[in-house]
């Protein structure tokens, strides 16, 4: 526990750091969600073995960091995308014996949901460096309070189990519990940052539809990489932080929210 209090210590130290830094230098952000990038694919690789597998292993690493560094430049991200599908596609021809298909279509899918989630983030500091803060803030807040709310009411409310198979510790309750703290986080970091702007609309009501739904796909990312890691039969992704395993471990929840707050952004205001 003392262990898990300092890392978490640390990070919230580091995190308040870079998005200060981002709020007047939008490439700070930049660089710390590429940099994240590449050791979330690095770590899911590895989990599987294939950093062995250098043919893969390389060029995902390269993709990992370029997709976030160049989405803030429109249109060119799509060209290390294709080249990435496509060189991937040469592989499995040129080396059909060596790489297994399963392992191929692993790396793509992985690989693509998590560079595209920290790009969907980049763009949104970058396009709207002023209320950086506010991006990075509610993207990952929100996953991240819903996910500690459902671990404590789950500790102490949960009865019924929520999937047994794949995370024996997630109750029904605690899932209520995590969707409810959730949709009130939403409402939390739209206030607190309105007052930190001054001269900002929020529109809570997009906030709570944002917060709901996020909290709600967040349990389903959770569980989307527990079935990886029971599937790789390992406890955690890496070790980075002591304490807490991987930084995959910390962003499994947030990865498929991110690109629904960019979504709704594009169609709906969330404060002007």
């Amino acid at each position: 526990m003392k262990t898990r209090l300092i890392t978490a210590g640390v990070a919230v130290v580091v995190a308040i750091t870079l998005i200060v830094l981002s709020s007047f230098f939008s490439v700070v952000a930049t660089v710390a969600l590429s940099l994240v990038s590449v050791i979330m694919c690095g770590e899911l690789l590895s989990a599987k073995k294939l950093n062995k597998e250098l043919k893969l292993f390389i060029p995902s690493l390269a993709f990992a960091l370029l997709i976030p560094l160049l989405s803030g430049i429109k249109y060119v991200c799509y060209i290390p995308l294709f080249l990435f599908v496509f060189g991937a596609c040469v592989l499995s021809v040129v080396f059909h014996r060596s790489i297994r298909t399963e392992d191929l279509m692993f790396t793509l899918v992985g690989v693509t949901m998590i560079t595209v989630s920290m790009s969907a983030l980049n763009i949104l500091v970058v396009t709207d460096a002023s209320h950086a803060a506010f991006w990075i803030v509610f993207c990952l807040g929100v996953p991240w309070i819903a996910d500690s709310a459902a671990y404590f009411v789950g500790s102490y409310l949960g009865k019924h189990k929520l999937c047994p198979e794949i995370s024996p510790h997630k109750t029904v309750e605690g899932a209520i519990g995590g969707i409810l703290g959730g949709t009130l986080s939403s409402l939390l970091i739209g206030g607190i940052f309105n007052l930190i702007y001054g001269e900002v609309t929020v529109y809570y009501g997009v906030l709570v539809l944002i917060g709901f739904l996020n909290s709600i796909i967040s349990i389903f990312g959770d569980l989307t990489f527990s079935v990886v890691k029971r599937s790789c039969k390992i406890k955690d992704f890496g070790s980075i932080m002591p304490g807490h395993g991987g930084l995959m471990d910390r962003f499994d929840s947030v990865i498929f929210c991110i690109p629904v707050v960019y979504i709704f952004s594009q169609f709906f205001y969330l404060c002007v």
